[in-house]
């Protein structure tokens, strides 16, 4: 046993050693430490020989993620195998080590911390039985389960049975023939090495990160069985049938669901009406003539490229061949990659690192100048505007806090390399040349001409979503396309949408480029005022609509209520301990209370919906008395009493 134990410190500690230097390393090394019960499968055999009737051994070691779903595993093994038959009997000490590749299928369990797991390895044992030692080779096949207890903490449990290839029980009737075993195995993995990614000065996590949504997540305002958090269609009539974000069913993808489709059989690719009806020939030149050659034009080069899926190995590959192509055909010369701007302003709205509500994605999605920016750790920052001028910047940041972003900053973007913009500092030497960037809040009071007002738009915006992926794609695949902005929802896949319109035939004629770049499942998508809206419905707004603009009108004024979250009462030196739990929520405030005690809050919002994320969130820190309360003028009232005047 000491053996062991030497061994799996050594390979301990060498992993670690690499790991200080290749912290950047994709294969993401976690500590393995395990235990279960191995029964040979020999000549000699007990007459029961259940998995939970054998020898207890453990295994230790490391595993590596090569790709999301395989891992690779390298293990120290220590058990022994023993049985009497009445006319023999043996027992072997083992010592061994194997690889072994797993893969776990998450598709199955969607949404869920627990995924099946499949593996298969090679060992080698090296078997002590009477004084003789010999070596034997195994094959062993496993299915079971994994746990994701933690971001870091993984717990499998597996059945495993092995294929032997060699003689381990010395049997005296049957000479040199090969014996397998069996084994139930309990495994604990734990990440050590990985870096926490860099905290960016520009982005609070804490705000998205880590929330505990499960009150949301049960809400299903219009009954289609899917929880408004995830509902990316949140008001489908009662009774209509949904796919599984909660959209309704579109059996031919024209835009127009089945229960309002009044032709659902239209061919792949067709241009319909508001009703779901394939346009005539003559409609379609009366409404888009000016469309209609480039959309024809994309759809033959589509039909004749000889570029095939089954040709090549990955879905990067083909759609990078595809987009060579279409930029050759349409781009000749055309140079995306080398040109290089000055520096500009734009304004973060978000930014997330895992999958995204179903509700935010629809809001974002309604800016039709909105982009992704994804950085090196994973992190996915989500802007608008792009500008040369701090004072536009500030312009649009104050306008989508009258909307309702709350958690906006001023990005400054190089070239593609973004970062917070950052306020300078006075110098205290004058200098008459120096270039006095403007003060943010003194460009802000003279942007607010009303303090009380709304900013409303009756604008649509058309979007192409040109696929759905279980992996990110290269950014070669989007040489020369307008807009593209990706996001991941909860179950795991990669939502890619290009382009911004607010026409439909604007819309109509992206479609069919992208389905020509080799995009085959493009599709048009709507949103409006924060909520994605039905194609019908867009298609009417813009007939009955001659012109769409901003709007800017008298809000009616509303009391100055707030909702705080009380976290904590307590002298003002805490322990470390309690420092830590508030370094999770951001920015905490503090009151006096008496001589020496304080209350402590962490944030205060105009909305109790809002408020009670950062309560989940405070919970989850280890704040379980949190609780939320409301402020009326800087005077604190019942919560029912301030929603009743918030109405």
């Amino acid at each position: 046993m000491n053996q062991f134990f030497k061994k799996a410190f050594f390979l301990f500690t060498l992993i670690s050693s690499v790991s200080i230097f290749a912290q950047e390393q994709a294969f993401s090394p976690k500590f393995t430490l395990g235990s279960g019960f191995y029964t040979l499968t020999g000549d000699i055999q007990n007459e029961n020989t259940g998995f939970l009737k054998g020898i207890s051994g453990f295994n230790a070691g490391m595993k590596f993620e090569l790709t999301n779903n395989l891992d690779l595993s390298l293990l120290f093994i220590k058990t022994a195998f023993s049985a009497d038959n009445g006319s023999e009997d043996f027992k072997s000490d083992i010592d061994g080590f194997g690889l072994h590749l797993g893969y776990t299928v998450n598709q199955i369990f969607k949404q869920s911390k627990i995924s099946p797991l499949l593996s298969l390895g090679i060992q080698n044992f090296n078997v002590r039985n009477d004084g003789e030692n010999i070596s034997a080779i195994a094959v062993p096949l496993g299915f079971g389960l994994r746990m994701n207890i933690a971001d870091r903490l993984q717990f499998d449990i597996a059945m495993n049975f092995g294929i032997g290839l060699g003689d381990i029980d010395m049997s005296k009737v049957n000479k040199d023939k090969s014996d397998g075993y069996k084994s139930l195995n309990f495994t604990i993995q734990y990440d050590l090495f990985t870096p926490k990614p860099e905290e960016n000065t520009y982005f609070d996590d804490s705000y998205y990160v880590d929330v505990d949504f499960a009150k949301l997540e049960s809400e299903d305002e219009d009954g289609d069985l899917v929880a408004d958090f995830d509902d990316f269609c949140p008001k489908t009539p009662i009774g209509v049938k949904v796919d599984d974000n909660g959209c309704p069913l579109d059996d031919d993808k024209d835009g127009i669901p089945n229960y309002l489709d009044q032709q659902k059989n239209t061919d792949e690719g067709s241009i319909v009406d508001e009703k779901g009806v394939q346009l005539t020939l003559e409609k379609y030149q009366s409404m888009y003539s000016d469309r209609e050659a480039a959309s024809r034009e994309y759809a033959n080069f589509y039909n004749e490229n000889e570029i095939k899926r089954e040709n090549y190995k990955t879905t990067d590959e083909y759609l990078i061949a595809k987009a060579n192509a279409f930029n050759k055909a349409y781009h000749q010369g055309e140079d995306f990659d080398n040109t290089v701007n000055g520096l500009k302003y734009k304004i973060r709205i978000g930014a997330f690192s895992d999958g995204i509500p179903a509700k935010v994605i629809n809001k974002y999605l309604s800016l039709d100048d909105l982009e992704s920016i994804t950085q090196d750790d994973g992190l996915v920052i989500y802007a608008v505007g792009t500008y040369t001028s701090l004072d536009a910047a500030l312009g649009r940041e104050f306008e989508l806090e009258l909307k309702g972003f709350d958690d906006t900053y001023i990005l400054i973007d190089n070239n593609g390399s973004v970062s917070n913009y950052v306020v300078p500092v006075p110098d205290t030497v004058i200098d008459e040349n120096e270039v006095v960037l403007p003060n943010i809040e003194r460009v802000k009071s003279e942007i607010i001409t009303k303090k009380e007002t709304v900013i409303s738009s009756n604008e649509t915006t058309y979007r192409i979503q040109i696929g759905a992926f279980d992996k990110e794609l290269s950014d070669k695949v989007f040489d020369g396309v307008d807009n593209v902005v990706s996001f991941s929802a909860k179950d795991g896949l990669i939502r890619y949408m290009a382009g911004s319109f607010t026409e439909y035939k604007e819309a109509i004629n992206y479609q069919a480029k992208m389905k020509a770049r080799g995009f085959e499942d493009a599709f048009i998508v709507t949103y409006k005022n924060g909520e994605r809206i039905s194609l019908n419905v867009a298609i009417k707004t813009e007939r009955t609509s001659s012109n769409t603009e901003i709007v800017v009108e008298q809000e009616v004024i509303k009391p100055n209520i707030e909702f705080m979250v009380q976290i904590l009462v307590a002298k003002e030196s805490l322990l470390a301990e309690e420092l830590t739990k508030m370094g999770k929520l951001g920015n905490i405030d503090k009151e006096a209370k008496g001589e020496e005690m304080y209350r402590y809050f962490t944030g205060s919002f105009t909305s109790l919906e809002d408020a009670n994320v950062r309560l989940e969130e405070a919970k989850l820190a280890g704040y379980t008395d949190a609780f939320v309360f409301a402020k009326l003028d800087d005077e604190r009232i019942a919560i029912e009493q301030a929603i009743e005047l918030l109405k």
